[in-house]
């Protein structure tokens, strides 16, 4: 399955950049009740990493990486190609992904890869706390939008999903433009866990949310897990 997991594309529409999906040392936190990704690990993740490093031309000057996990699980040896691979191909911009418990962390990560301007997404999920606590994502029920926005400059929003409402992912989009220079929005996909699609508000989202936010500077909308070119 690894062998034909695409792990590298190039993003040309809004927010252009090149996007690559690494494998980490396994994620730490591995309880979130939908997620299944944290099974992208291997023996020798810096092999796999290698080779889809080996891709980025520095086209637009951006690189975004996401891997099974947080950014800070990633190998040593993957760092140090990763700043290699930064510095030749004129990366004026890295984004990466991680969890909510490494937040304190975020700044010394970043400044290993100066002067290169190091932007972090946190998979929120959603801002409604219950919701968050059903789904086990790990972070206090009373953080606020601004506590998150405090260390991290984007969110990932999920949403469709059997147990949530219409007004719930409404007021998470509205909430996420107004505290972050970025948010993907993503509608939930069946897969090995027992997290289920709503059909009925995938339909509605389709409709009605949709079409007001998929021509926002800052929003991406995955339809489809595979949607900015990447996964399986």
């Amino acid at each position: 399955k690894q062998s034909v997991m695409n792990r590298y594309s190039v993003i040309d529409s809004k927010l252009q950049r090149e996007f690559v999906l690494l494998q980490g040392t396994g994620c730490r936190w591995k309880q979130c009740l939908f997620c299944d990704y944290h099974k992208d690990v291997s023996d020798n993740p810096f092999c796999v990493n290698a080779d889809v490093l080996g891709k980025v031309t520095g086209v637009y000057g951006v690189l975004d990486v996401i891997n099974s996990g947080s950014a800070m699980e990633l190998d040593a040896g993957t760092i140090e190609l990763l700043k290699r691979v930064v510095k030749e191909k004129g990366i004026h911009t890295l984004w990466f992904e991680a969890h909510y418990m490494y937040r304190h962390r975020l700044a010394d990560f970043a400044k290993q890869f100066a002067p290169t301007k190091v932007k972090f997404r946190c998979g929120v999920e959603t801002f409604n706390a219950e919701l968050r606590k059903n789904w086990n994502k790990g972070m206090p029920e009373n953080v606020t939008p601004s506590d998150i926005a405090h260390f991290f400059d984007g969110v990932c929003l999920l949403c469709c999903t059997e147990g949530e409402n219409k007004e719930c992912i409404v007021n998470d989009i509205e909430i996420a433009d107004r505290f972050f220079e970025y948010f993907s929005v993503n509608i939930f996909c069946n897969n090995s866990t027992p997290v289920k699609q709503d059909r009925e508000l995938v339909s509605w989202f389709l409709k009605s949310v949709y079409p007001l936010i998929k021509d926002n500077p800052k929003a991406e909308v995955l339809l489809e897990n595979t949607d900015l070119g990447v996964g399986d």
